[in-house]
């Protein structure tokens, strides 16, 4: 595996550490938005990865559910993190 593969297999691996670490706060914000994912920290793992940084999209998944969450903070937080 050549350095730029490694470097950019860790950048993403870091930013999905952070969207974990930061996607904590986004199932409150995706339950209030949609309603789908009330009871979320009690439904199992929860992942969240930014779908599309121009349009500020955060694609938040529990179980079998999928919420997308709009957070332009959020996604501007999880961009400078991978930079780090």
């Amino acid at each position: 595996m050549g350095d730029s593969t490694r470097r950019g297999f860790l950048a993403m691996a870091g930013m999905g550490a952070a969207a974990v670490g930061v996607g904590a706060a986004a199932p409150a914000a995706a339950g209030e938005q949609s309603g789908e994912l009330s009871g979320a920290r009690s439904a199992g793992p929860l992942v969240a990865y930014v779908r599309d940084v121009r349009r500020h999209e955060i694609a938040v998944m529990v179980g079998e559910h999928e919420v997308v969450v709009h957070d332009r903070d959020l996604v501007n937080r999880l961009v400078q993190a991978s930079r780090s």
